[in-house]
């Protein structure tokens, strides 16, 4: 049997996985993850704002009870770090662990944020053994704070603004921008709809301006902009930039900014054999969302039955431009981009900003 091993229990390693097990009966997966439950992130802004709204067994998901119909001889789960991987000798160390051979590799490992580490993580992208204590405790961290200082106004910088000023409309809520608008990927009106919505929420909103520093000083957080302004507040949120989970890739995989480099059937470009695959955050694709994802996993899953039956056709993922964002302000309103329209508002808040499709999340990595 042809072994296929993938890093990362994500929804792209997971969707994988089954894709390959159901295709491709003479196939054999293993499934590594520092974690055996799946975190729900894509409802981290809710998560760590509303406790009440969002139930531990919505976000936190059992990996290995989603693969419970496969027999042991065909798939397996390995909790533990991917320390390093031997593309020669086609092997995964795991730490603490033993190698693992492969003869098909899959890397779905995903990214983190820079506010994801150190003692004051706000867990937006996380894993390991201790997920849920890292949520609780920030859940705490954001209700016991007066003042709360977010950094970056992506969807994620936004989307926090939001529920935090709407779960406490008493502490003061500000949200710094690097650009002259939030959402700076969206078009300029899905950005004015946004900052209308966060200002009647009652967050205050920092234009062009980026941090130069943070430090604690005297039980506060001193933010220090390029503009010269220093702002103070009892909890700062880092929700910029992404830090790829890549550092067990040989360096000739990755590019500049740690990002796997792949071609268009997603296998990592510099290894000739073609046995190695990569999807989702983890690569250089910069539009690091779900609907991306998804449409690049029956890529992978098909090219790795191609390359096992040596049947059928490499399938191609379409790397469009084409945008389809819902962005949820709080639970009533909201905005986005949907290719080059923007929806109203009433129509996010409906879509996404009832639950973040919490209640649909365990079917995420079902089969």
């Amino acid at each position: 049997m042809s072994h296929v091993v993938i890093i990362g229990g994500s929804y792209a390693g997971t969707k994988v996985a089954h894709q390959v097990l159901k295709q491709v009966p003479n196939s054999k997966v293993t499934l590594i993850d520092p974690s055996d439950v799946f975190y729900y992130n894509i409802a981290s802004p809710r998560i760590i704002a509303k406790p009440k709204e969002a139930k531990v067994d919505q976000y936190l998901i059992p990996i290995i009870d989603k693969f419970k119909q496969y027999p042991e001889s065909r798939f397996t789960f390995v909790k533990g770090y991917a320390s390093s991987v031997d593309t020669a000798a086609k092997t995964v160390s795991v730490k603490d662990g033993k190698d693992i051979s492969y003869d098909y590799l899959v890397v779905a490992s995903g990214s983190t944020t820079p506010g994801t580490v150190g003692d004051e993580a706000i867990p937006f992208k996380t894993t390991g053994a201790d997920i849920r204590e890292k949520v609780e405790a920030a859940q705490k961290r954001v209700a016991a704070a007066d003042s709360i200082i977010i950094i970056g106004a992506g969807p994620v910088g936004v989307e926090s603004a939001g529920e935090i000023a709407q779960a406490y409309p008493r502490t003061k809520v500000t949200l710094i921008s690097s650009h002259a608008q939030v959402l700076p990927a969206l078009k300029a009106s899905a950005a004015k709809s946004a900052h209308a919505s966060l200002e009647n929420l009652g967050v205050t909103i920092v234009y062009s301006a980026r941090v130069t520093d943070t430090k604690s000083e005297g039980g506060k957080f001193v933010v220090q902009l390029d503009n010269g302004k220093t702002l103070e507040a009892a909890l700062v949120i880092s929700a910029a930039g992404n830090i790829a989970n890549t550092s067990f890739m040989p360096p000739s995989t990755l590019d500049a900014d740690n990002w796997i480099k792949v071609d268009g059937n997603m296998r990592v470009a510099s290894i000739s054999d073609n046995s190695v695959y990569a999807l989702g955050d983890a690569t250089h694709y910069k539009q690091r969302y779900y609907l991306k994802i998804n449409d690049q996993i029956p890529v992978v899953a098909a090219n790795i039955k191609n390359a096992i039956t040596k049947a059928g056709q490499l399938k191609t993922y379409d790397a469009s431009d084409k945008l389809m964002v819902f962005v949820p302000i709080g639970s009533k309103t909201g905005t986005g981009q949907i290719g080059s329209f923007v929806p109203f508002s009433f129509m996010v808040a409906f879509v996404k900003g009832k639950d973040y499709f919490m209640s649909k999340a365990a079917t995420m990595i079902a089969a």
